[in-house]
């Protein structure tokens, strides 16, 4: 239980971040829209630093891999690297494979390090780091950052430091500000004749409404636990006893916990009262949010990643979860997305370090670029002036930064790998509503007794 601090500690940094970041990237005015002349790629050559021409020279190769799971991270790929990329390294031969996302990127970069073929460059995540770290796979970059003055870009350098101190992954630092909300139609809401839920009551009520109505009421992906691993147990929590869910993330309580017990209830209710679509449990990411952007799912419980994107339709709004009791208030309580160990790494064994570590820094500038286009806060600085926010990013930025208790994610600051995939495979279970929540109770209580996440 000691080593609880080191997550609170994070939370405190976070909170200090986000002072930093939207002090930074505030709303501008439109004559502090990026001039012209200021582009992705002038930013990424720039953050690539001086590279000669080696068009006499035997290229270096070097083998990336990154998450390619949704319209973001495609965006970036094929907007903003794959363009400037040659011109940023003309010494290098860049070849980028899909590493997909969740449990397949996981198994993908476990099974890379174990057969020793592990890419120069690579997504980083908490859910596979440790292994990597073990096997000394993965490169301190604290030195390389801080000699090349890359670390000082960054607002708040702090915030990327593992809790041993040093520095794994380099990020945009957007993912502060990303956190679940409930994304909806607001034109199926009053077709429907239902209001913005402000209770769990009430939201298990319009869902019941919607249902009858022969809409669906809510879609989320399933798959693998995604959702409720990644933030539907912690939301089903959160919303009961917000201190119960904190004490959870620094293990300073367990799973036999009475207000953990009662969020686990939640989702098991939410599965039996029909609030999700048949198959849930077999949803992948990309048809959940087909099923919202078609209108076939009236709201959508999802990261504000997507954020961007679904501000694109004027029918779309978000509201925060709702409460199940009077301890939680959502002005005064969130989650927050986000670990030190999120962002792109660079292999130890790689044969080329110093321009992997280049490359590396590349990546995350171009992260911070595409969310900065968006008018998403960042903490990476690109040398931009601040652009304007869409109203529906605002709307978000308005109610998530004055927010007091911003809580760290159980999946990406409390679980060790094999944690992991059991709430994973738990979190699946639970949502076929034929899973019992003190099944589920049982086999976490086990399982988190034996997690080792807090002894590195």
């Amino acid at each position: 239980m000691a080593k609880a601090s080191k997550v609170t500690g994070m939370v405190l940094l976070a909170g200090v971040l986000l002072v930093a970041a939207a002090c930074g990237n505030g709303n501008e005015s439109a004559s502090k829209q990026p001039s012209e002349t200021t582009t992705p790629a002038a930013s990424l050559e720039s953050s690539a630093g001086n590279t000669e021409s080696v068009s006499n020279e035997k290229k270096i190769k070097m083998r990336v891999i990154t998450i390619t799971t949704d319209e973001n991270r495609n965006n970036i790929m094929e907007k903003f690297i794959k363009p400037n990329i040659a011109s940023a390294f003309p010494n290098l031969e860049v070849e980028f494979e899909p590493g997909g996302g969740g449990e397949d990127m996981a198994n993908k970069l476990k099974t890379l390090n174990s057969s020793g073929d592990m890419p120069d460059v690579f997504w980083n995540d908490a859910g596979y780091f440790t292994p990597l770290k073990s096997t000394g796979s993965i490169l301190d970059l604290t030195s390389h950052i801080t000699t090349d003055g890359f670390l000082g870009k960054y607002s708040v350098p702090d915030a990327l430091k593992h809790v041993d101190g040093k520095i794994y992954s380099l990020s945009s630092g957007a993912d502060t500000y990303f956190t679940p909300v409930i994304f909806y139609h607001k034109d199926m809401f009053e077709q429907a004749g239902v209001q913005v839920p402000t209770t769990f009551d009430e939201l298990i009520q319009i869902s019941k409404t919607l249902k009858s109505k022969d809409m669906v009421p809510a879609v989320t992906p399933g798959k693998d636990g995604w959702g409720p691993k990644l933030y539907m147990l912690q939301q089903m929590i959160q919303i009961g006893d917000p201190q119960a869910m904190s004490d959870l993330v620094s293990n300073k309580t367990d799973f036999n916990n009475p207000s953990v017990k009662a969020g686990v209830a939640r989702i098991e209710q939410l599965a039996k009262e029909g609030v999700f679509p048949d198959g849930i449990a077999n949803l992948d990411y990309g048809p959940a949010m087909e099923m919202f952007t078609s209108k076939r799912a009236a709201m959508l419980w999802m990261f504000t990643w997507e954020l961007p994107n679904l501000a694109k339709d004027d029918s779309v709004d978000f509201f925060p979860f709702p409460s199940a009791s009077d301890k939680y208030d959502p002005t005064k309580n969130v989650q927050f997305w986000g670990s030190p160990l999120n962002g792109y790494a660079v292999s130890a064994k790689t044969k080329y370090p110093e321009e992997a570590v280049k490359l590396a820094e590349y990546l995350a500038m171009a992260d911070a670029l595409y969310f900065e286009s968006t008018g998403a806060p960042i903490s990476l600085n690109t040398g931009n002036p601040a652009m304007d926010r869409s109203p529906l990013m605002q709307k978000f930025v308005d109610w998530y930064n004055p927010i007091p208790n911003k809580i760290a994610s159980l999946a990406l600051n409390s679980l060790d790998a094999r944690t992991s995939a059991e709430l994973s495979s738990q979190g699946a279970n639970l949502l076929t509503g034929e899973y019992a929540t003190d099944d589920f109770i049982a086999a976490m209580g086990k399982i988190w007794s034996e997690n080792t996440w807090f002894d590195n």
